[in-house]
């Protein structure tokens, strides 16, 4: 919660407000209504009291006699919201700090306060207001997305994401596979630019500069093979040289 944050940055402007004289069926229709439980009771701008939709149901019930009474005195038409209200909400000033509107909410047991201004009811502050106003607001940040390490950072493994990672052999197989000229352009630039060699001799494509075996791609088929043959002037595998 930022702590310059003032009742005037989250007060709600527009209120309910009625007067001691309203007829209280009306005032419990609006409760219903706009779906709020608390309406402000207000005299000439000034905050009088609260009407509660809990204090309005019981007068309403009393006048009624269902709340026990055989005859009720007052029918629930001649009730003014003066006969239900309870006492004034807590008041604090529009320059009263957040964390001094949440100590009165606690303090009084209250789910609401009035912003009182030069003795006029400016606004209303709420439990949720102040709930949501001093919510902390954090993010990722450099995360990465669903706890995955971003490229070159240390993962919980010890591992590292690499963003210029080599293909597998298994991919560069299927990509040989599918691009035969691609294939044999890679295989012409594995053997130089001399002559692929003779019938029964070793192959530079096939033979790695230590004289050990390596793998190649076959430029018939495009497979690849551990070693290679040279045949008819191409690095072939075994299974194409017998073709």
């Amino acid at each position: 919660m930022r702590t310059d944050t003032t009742v005037r940055d989250v007060m709600h402007r527009e209120f309910l407000g009625v007067s001691e004289s309203d007829s209280l069926p009306e005032a419990a229709a609006l409760l219903v209504d706009e779906e709020t439980n608390c309406l402000v009771v207000v005299r000439g701008g000034e905050p009088v009291g609260r009407l509660e939709s809990r204090d309005a149901l019981d007068a309403l019930l009393d006048a009624t006699g269902v709340a026990g009474a055989s005859e009720a005195e007052t029918g629930p038409a001649d009730l003014t919201v003066g006969d239900a209200m309870g006492p004034p909400l807590p008041a604090v000033s529009p320059d009263d700090s957040l964390a001094a509107v949440e100590e009165r909410l606690v303090a009084e047991g209250a789910d609401r306060v009035v912003a009182v201004d030069d003795g006029s009811a400016v606004g209303v502050v709420t439990d949720g207001d102040a709930l949501a106003a001093g919510a902390p607001r954090t993010g990722t940040g450099a995360d990465g997305i669903g706890g995955e390490a971003a490229p070159g950072e240390p993962r919980a493994d010890g591992a590292a994401l690499s963003a210029a990672a080599a293909d597998s052999d298994a991919e560069r197989g299927a990509a040989a596979t599918m691009d035969p000229e691609a294939t044999a352009e890679r295989g012409a630039a594995g053997s130089g630019d001399g002559p692929a060699g003779t019938d029964g001799g070793s192959d530079p494509v096939a033979e790695a500069a230590g004289g050990t075996s390596a793998q190649g791609v076959c430029e018939n088929c495009g497979a690849l093979v551990p070693d290679l043959v040279t045949a008819n002037g191409q690095a072939v595998c075994p299974n194409c040289r017998e073709i």
